[in-house]
C-alpha cells in the first residue's frame, strides 16, 4: 500500500488536476491582472465579494473546510486570518487537523490547556512521525487556538488503520477500533476517475506482482478512508451553536470530505482555499465554493 507521504503526493496530484487552464489563444491577460483581481480578494461563483459579506455567509455553516497547500507559509497565514474572523462571528468554534490521528487528541486537549510547551507538544503529539512537515508553519494557528482557547480535534487516524481498513473493510475492523468512523458514501464518478488519473500517472501498488486493478482499488478504499475519518470527526464536533472548522489539503475538498459530509447528513457545509492567480489561467469556481487570491511568493 501506498506511504502517507505518497498520500500526500497523490492528492497534490489530484488537487493540481482539479485546476483549469488556457491557452494563449483564447484568454484575456488582462482579466486576471493585478488591477482587476488584486491580491487579497475573496472570489466567488465568478464575482469579488467583501470579507466581511464572505465570513458571514461562511459562519452561517456547520462545517467550514480550509484548504492548504501542507508546504505553503502563506496558505497557513490565509488559514488563521481566515479562523480570526471566523471566531469573530461565531461565539462556538472548533478546528480540526488532518495533521494527527485521534491518539493525539490528548495532547491537543493539553497543548490548548496550556500544560504543554512546544517540544512538549511536538513530543505527546508524536507530530514529526505522524505528520513530518515542518511544525513552524502551524505554530501560529496552534497559539491562536490556545490564546483563544478553541478546542482542537485531530482528524486523522493512523496510516496502519487506514490500510487495514482499506484492504480488509470497515466491517473486519471492530468500531472502537476504528474510532466508531463509519464506512464511506460510494465515490462520486468523477472522484474515481480523477483518482483513477492520479494513480495511473503515479503508480503506487504494493509490489510487481500486484494487479493494477487491486492496487487501484486499495488506493481509492484508503483516499475513501481518509475523507470519511476526517468528516466523520467533523459531524461529530459540529453539534447544535458549534462551527466545525477542518484544514486539510485541497485535495479533499471537492467531492471528498464534503461529498462524505453530505453522505453524514451534514448539509451546511463551505469549501475554502487560497489561491495565486497566473495571466490566461482562469479562475475555477468549482475548485471550492470561495477562493482566496494571495500574491505570488517572493523568490
Amino acid at each position: 500500500m501506498p506511504t502517507r507521504r505518497a498520500h500526500t503526493a497523490a492528492f497534490t496530484l489530484l488537487a493540481l488536476s482539479l485546476a483549469s487552464s488556457a491557452t494563449a489563444s483564447d484568454c484575456d491577460p488582462s482579466a486576471f491582472s493585478s488591477d482587476t483581481l488584486p491580491p487579497g480578494t475573496w472570489w466567488q461563483a465568478g464575482v469579488s465579494v467583501s470579507a466581511p459579506q464572505l465570513l458571514s455567509q461562511a459562519a452561517r455553516q456547520d462545517v467550514v473546510l480550509l484548504g492548504e497547500r501542507h508546504d505553503r507559509v502563506d496558505h497557513h497565514r490565509w488559514q488563521l486570518h481566515t479562523l480570526a474572523g471566523l471566531a469573530a462571528h461565531r461565539e462556538a468554534l472548533v478546528i480540526g487537523l488532518e495533521m494527527l490521528p485521534r491518539e493525539a487528541q490528548p495532547a491537543l486537549d493539553a497543548w490548548v490547556a496550556g500544560e504543554l510547551n512546544e517540544e512538549e507538544f511536538l513530543t505527546e503529539s508524536d507530530w514529526h512521525n505522524a505528520w513530518g512537515i515542518d511544525p513552524a508553519l502551524y505554530w501560529p494557528i496552534l497559539h491562536f487556538a490556545r490564546m483563544e482557547q478553541i478546542p482542537l480535534i485531530a482528524l486523522n487516524v493512523r496510516p496502519t488503520l487506514r490500510r487495514e481498513l482499506a484492504a480488509e473493510g470497515f466491517d473486519a475492523v471492530p468500531a472502537d477500533d476504528r474510532h466508531h468512523i463509519p464506512a464511506p458514501a460510494a465515490p462520486t464518478t468523477a472522484y474515481r476517475e480523477r483518482l483513477q488519473a492520479v494513480f495511473e500517472s503515479h503508480p503506487m501498488g504494493e509490489n510487481d506482482h500486484t494487479p493494477s486493478d487491486v492496487a487501484f482499488e486499495r488506493f481509492l478504499n484508503a483516499q475513501l478512508t481518509w475523507d470519511v475519518a476526517m468528516a466523520s470527526a467533523l459531524a461529530d464536533a459540529a453539534q447544535e451553536d458549534v462551527l466545525a472548522v477542518g484544514l486539510m489539503g485541497v485535495g479533499h475538498l471537492g467531492d471528498g470530505v464534503p461529498h462524505q459530509l453530505d453522505a453524514l447528513g451534514v448539509d451546511e457545509v463551505f469549501t475554502l482555499m487560497p489561491v495565486t492567480p497566473e495571466p490566461c489561467e482562469p479562475l475555477n469556481p468549482t475548485r471550492a465554493d470561495a477562493l482566496y487570491l494571495l500574491e505570488h511568493p517572493t523568490p
